[in-house]
């Protein structure tokens, strides 16, 4: 069978090379979980804990 995949003459599929940026929308997802987080970490073992485990995460991205 003479079948050609890439076919010279086929349009191209529209959006065809274009890529949507989702940096923004991940990068406010993502703060609005941290927030959540934190908080539900604080409901369930207080203040102290929520602060110490948000200094650690600040040192372990650091490093990254």
């Amino acid at each position: 069978m003479g079948y050609q995949r890439h076919n010279e003459d086929r349009a191209p599929l529209p959006g065809s090379g274009h890529l949507e940026d989702y940096t923004l929308s991940f990068l406010i997802t993502a703060g609005a979980l941290c927030f959540v987080l934190l908080f539900v970490i604080w409901a369930a073992w207080g203040l102290p804990a929520t602060l110490a485990l948000a200094y650690l995460a600040d040192r372990a991205l650091i490093r990254l």
